[in-house]
């Protein structure tokens, strides 16, 4: 080690040494005590041994000290030649002696801080302390010798036993977690199996938001609102036993259904049945479906109660958790979301108009799948750039069509029922009259010189389907009234902005015998009471120009004096105005009756009589005055014409 030169400076000179003769009779006492026998050992003989020994010493300590002395002169003579030298050499041998002194103390103070590290640490310098730490060097006895071999064999027996426990306990081991990983695999091989099933099946999967080792499965659709958008992704979790678990808890964890219910006069007639896992099928595909089917109900179910809002008009009411919608005044539409679990079952009893409930259920679903599709073309069609794409939600057109479509049934029913009670009471009368009602088919197929279906940016045969089907639903009736007397009658039923049934009617070119007689209106009829109305007073004026140019003919005598009334739907004597026949068409509910009523003024007292000819819609009496005639009518007015000539 270096010398410490902050240190007080070395000094060269001997240590003092005291005299070697005895200062009194005590120490010379305790001198000789000291030596081998003490006092009792002094002899005379040994005095003069010790003395002539002493003599022999003196006499060679001599000779040495001469030949030192000359040594030292030499010496003396060199260091006052050189003293520099000297004190080089001096403090050269004093930093190997420190150097030394410092090595071993290090050397035992590192030793000695295996056994006892807090007393070692003191004299142990910082920089040995970090380069080797402490207690990196000891002294233990390596070899003993062995002096009992029994208690060897003993402890070699023993130390053998603890072996094999050890080895039977890591053999334990061995098989406790070759079960544990053979049971992870089983469970984790179902796990997979289930996912790799729903792949399989078609459904989409893919990492969880936010939880990145999580699996989830997509049963949502991409163009649903945004409400619903974010709830169609379910992490599948694995069980306890491998199965995989769907989280279904933006869902409500609850599956439900669209329910609806027709009903007639009160009385529940029919009922739609949701979709459901059969016989409580646990597989995951089935579990998946079934998510999907009921987040399409619930979407469907929302966008129902957003249309509501703009149906008031049409007799649409939210009642709690109830839709309600009011076909006519004795039929009545129920919509409502149900759990599966309250929802009825095929193996309910058969109502009659199960079949009905059944395609409104159906239709439902159809015109919220068409929504996405159309939501779906509009974002992927090029359109121009100064069109924004984002527009809002829009309400779709869900309970409108249906609304729609039996507006349209209604409107043909009651059309054709008045009309056939017409045709009724002019065949009554002895006129061949008839109707034929014709309805447009549905192109199921695109039409000829459209795009192929299957085009990029173009409809698909399905949405062409459904469109076709949302058009504007139209009839036409041909109603021949007499011989030369026909028209046409064209009902179509719009969707927007009013959803209602108008009626048109068209008559023949000329020459016809309506031409000029009766004209319609020409932006038709907004209702079937003035449709009736027109009709009525068509068939009662077609009937007074048919028998009136009879009677011009000659056909009766007398007949040149007949003319025809202002109103056109009677005739009557132009001389004596005593006879007035008039036609008219009278309706009370679903009956509809022809009658000729003739006036006839005996001396000024008008005598009147009436003839009907009743349609089969009920009883054969209309206003309960008289019954229905058997004979035709032109018998009826011959008689009433001759009568009144004679």
């Amino acid at each position: 080690m270096a010398s410490n030169d902050d240190g007080p400076p070395l000094s060269l000179r001997p240590f003092p040494v005291a005299g070697k003769e005895p200062k009194n009779l005590a120490d010379f006492i305790a001198r000789v005590n000291a030596q081998p026998g003490g006092f009792r050992g002094v002899t005379e003989t040994k005095l003069r041994e010790e003395i002539k020994a002493g003599e022999d010493s003196n006499s060679a300590t001599v000779e040495l000290e001469d030949v030192d002395m000359v040594d030292a002169a030499d010496d003396d003579d060199a260091a006052a030649k050189d003293p520099a030298a000297a004190r080089i050499e001096v403090l050269k041998n004093v930093d190997i002696a420190g150097n030394t002194a410092m090595l071993t103390l290090d050397s035992l103070s590192l030793l000695l801080s295996k056994q006892n590290p807090t007393t070692a640490g003191l004299t142990l310098s910082q920089q040995l302390r970090d380069m080797v730490g402490i207690g990196t060097l000891g002294a233990d006895k390596l070899d003993e010798p062995n002096t009992n071999e029994a208690k060897t064999k003993a402890l070699g027996e023993v130390a053998i036993g603890w072996t094999l426990l050890e080895i039977n306990r890591t053999r334990d081991a061995a098989e406790d977690a070759s079960s544990l990983l053979e049971r992870e695999v089983g469970i984790e091989s179902r796990y997979w199996e289930d996912v790799m099933a729903v792949k399989k099946a078609g459904w989409s999967t893919c990492r969880v938001p936010h939880e990145r080792h999580t699996l989830g499965v997509r049963f949502g659709f991409s163009e649903a609102s945004a409400e619903f958008k974010n709830n169609g992704l379910a992490p599948m979790r694995r069980g306890e036993d491998g199965s995989v678990e769907l989280d279904l808890g933006r869902l409500g964890g609850i599956s439900e259904g669209l329910v609806v219910t027709y009903q007639r006069h009160g009385q529940v007639v029919g009922r739609s049945v949701p979709r459901r896992r059969s016989g409580g099928d646990p597989s995951l595909e089935s579990r998946v479906l079934e998510a999907r089917n009921t987040i399409f109900s619930q979407e469907l179910w929302h966008e129902l109660t957003r249309e509501a809002r703009t149906l008031a008009a049409y007799d649409v009411r939210l009642e709690g958790s109830r839709l309600t919608c009011k076909v006519d005044p004795a039929s009545t539409i129920t919509v409502e979301l149900l759990p599966l679990a309250s929802c009825p079952s095929a193996d309910d009893d058969a109502l009659p108009e199960n079949s009905t409930a059944e395609a409104i259920s159906a239709s439902l679903h159809i015109l919220l799948s068409y929504a996405h599709r159309y939501n779906e073309l509009m974002r992927t069609r090029p359109i121009p750039p100064h069109v924004p794409r984002s527009r809002g939600q829009q309400t779709y057109a869900l309970l409108r069509p249906i609304i729609a479509r039996m507006t349209s049934l209604l409107s043909i029913r009651a059309c054709t029922r008045h009309i056939g009670s017409l045709v009724q009471a002019l065949r009554a009368a002895g006129f061949a009259s008839a109707f034929t009602l014709r309805t447009p088919q549905v192109l199921f197929a695109p039409e000829p010189g459209a795009a192929a279906a299957g085009a990029p940016n173009q409809p698909s045969a399905a949405q062409t389907l459904v469109r076709n089907m949302l058009q504007p639903l139209e009839f036409t009736v041909d109603f021949d009234m007499l011989p030369g007397a026909s028209l046409t009658i064209r009902g179509r039923t719009i969707l927007f902005p009013v959803t209602a049934t108008f009626y048109h009617v068209a008559l023949p070119p000329a020459p016809s015998l309506l031409q000029g007689l009766s004209a319609p209106y020409p932006d038709g009829y907004p209702d079937l009471r003035g449709l009736s109305d027109y009709l009525n007073t068509t068939v009662a004026r077609t009937l007074t120009r048919h028998f009136l140019a009879d009677l011009a003919g000659g056909k009766a005598p007398g007949s040149e004096r007949w003319t025809q009334s202002v109103v056109g739907t009677s005739i009557r004597d132009a001389d004596s105005e005593t006879l007035d026949i008039h036609f008219s068409v009278q309706q009370q509910g679903p009956k509809t009756a022809l009658v000729l009523t003739s006036t006839v003024a005996v001396d000024r007292a008008p005598h009147q009589r009436r003839w009907q000819w009743a349609s089969s819609g009920g009883d054969d009496d209309i206003n309960d005055s008289s019954s229905s005639e058997r004979r035709p009518i032109a018998d009826i007015v011959t008689e009433v014409v001759a009568k009144s000539s004679s």
